[in-house]
């Protein structure tokens, strides 16, 4: 039995490797767009040094193309070196994973993007759109593909499988210094959201329970948009946080890594954690939001996240009646 738990471990670490490899082959060689193709091919598709060879061949003109997704050229994502917004999304939630990168798109903000397709088909789809695209890179999970449809919150073992691995995507770019931005793709972005990002924390995200900025004891964050320092005290929280979810997958619990996340951080586990916590009133979840929306409070919003809106058709009607839907698409369109 002890043999067989050893094996499991090995062939995890090396899926996680691969992985982690593409992404920080990805950014360390930024001059090109690298092709896109599955995770677990990466390491036999990228040669030392090619990045660079690419660029001198190909010329200055490449600096200035600007991308179909983000309308942002590779000068532009140069601007902002050191950083990378991760997202993650299925072809079941594709549609909204398109609204918000045409938010983003027109807010004007530049950065080094990597989307994680769940299933092919999001990917096949997402990777043609992305095409040429200095600033969107979009790659093929190899930590277990799931199902091309919306998985429902009822769906409770298909839900957290989709969303318990997050961590394990962005460890590894903070393990070589990168800050990361995790943002769910039912967001919806305003204005540029990364001068919010500055001073001396290890973590910012939004709380909904404690009175910005004090963190109270009822302390609850939200993980579906938080941005990451590459501090030592990050990383050792973030593995302990990826080990904790192992336990209880292997314990065959169900907990959400949110609620892994809160705890670790309510526990002091395995260290402090200085959380630089995000005004709600600019970086308002779902419901806050549209109340906000309602008074006509004069908040200018930066990031909504829709948040405690249940389901993709509730997301979508309530982004339709607040003229934030700017896409012409449907999941049937895409299918």
């Amino acid at each position: 039995m002890a043999a067989a738990d050893n094996i499991f471990k090995i062939l995890f670490f090396m899926q996680s490797l691969a992985f982690i490899t593409f992404l920080i082959n990805s950014y360390q060689n930024p001059s090109v767009p690298p092709k896109r193709q599955r995770i677990s091919d990466t390491c036999e598709c990228q040669g030392s040094g090619a990045g660079e060879v690419a660029s001198n061949t190909i010329g200055r003109s490449v600096n200035q193309t600007h991308g179909s997704l983000s309308n942002c050229s590779l000068a532009d994502v140069k601007m902002r070196p050191g950083v990378v917004m991760l997202t993650t999304t299925n072809l079941g939630f594709m549609d909204m994973t398109l609204n918000m990168l045409e938010s983003i798109k027109r807010t004007g903000v530049c950065v080094n993007t990597t989307i994680v397709a769940e299933d092919k088909k999001c990917y096949q789809y997402l990777s043609k759109r992305a095409e040429g695209d200095p600033a969107v890179r979009v790659v093929l999970t190899n930590l277990g593909e799931t199902t091309s449809k919306e998985i429902l919150r009822t769906q409770r073992r298909q839900y957290y499988a989709l969303f318990n691995k997050r961590q394990e995507y962005f460890l590894g770019l903070l393990e070589r210094g990168y800050e990361v931005l995790f943002t769910d793709a039912d967001t919806f972005w305003f204005r540029d959201p990364f001068p919010y990002f500055k001073g001396d924390f290890d973590m910012s995200m939004i709380d909904p329970r404690s009175p910005y900025p004090t963190r109270s004891e009822r302390a609850h964050y939200c993980a579906g948009f938080a941005y990451f320092k590459p501090t030592k005290v990050t990383i050792q929280f973030v593995k302990a946080w990826i080990q904790e979810m192992r336990n209880n997958d292997k314990a065959k619990k169900l907990v959400a890594d949110q609620s892994v996340m809160n705890y670790l951080l309510h526990e002091d586990k395995p260290v402090h954690v200085n959380v630089q916590p995000l005004d709600t009133n600019i970086f308002p979840w779902g419901p806050k939001f549209y109340e906000l929306l309602a008074k006509k409070a004069n908040y200018p919003t930066v990031v909504m996240h829709a948040a405690s809106i249940r389901g993709r058709a509730a997301k979508v009607a309530k982004f339709k009646s607040s003229n934030m839907w700017l896409v012409n698409i449907t999941i049937s369109d895409i299918k």
